[in-house]
């Protein structure tokens, strides 16, 4: 008697661990779904962040080399310096550090929108 309803208890227990792999697998499979229908946009999203870092590259690199005063030695006027204004924020914009962080912050607007 005993071990029949030990046999019966391990097939209920077994019986529950395969439909919760079966219930993992859909949830699986519609998540992969939705990643290959986001392939494309992710892909596009990526080379437009390489872009854009390369262009900043560039500019500093622009920055860098263009010397920012240049030698007057035969003008005699005096120059006037002005006061450098603080960085004022702007609403809407974030300090974004890395290419992950960008990403991350694509994907947290995006899962924002949804709900």
């Amino acid at each position: 008697m005993a071990a029949t309803l030990t046999d019966l208890v391990i097939i209920a227990l077994l019986t529950g661990a395969i439909a919760y792999g079966y219930y993992v697998s859909r949830k699986v499979h519609v998540l992969m779904g939705a990643l290959k229908e986001l392939e494309p946009l992710i892909n596009e999203y990526s080379q437009a962040v390489d872009k854009s870092e390369a262009s900043v590259a560039a500019m500093k690199q622009n920055l860098e080399e263009r010397p920012m005063f240049e030698d007057a030695e035969d003008d005699d006027e005096p120059m006037f310096a002005t006061r450098r204004q603080s960085r004022a924020k702007i609403p809407g914009v974030q300090v974004v550090r890395d290419k992950q962080d960008l990403v991350r912050r694509f994907f947290d607007a995006s899962r924002a929108e949804r709900a």
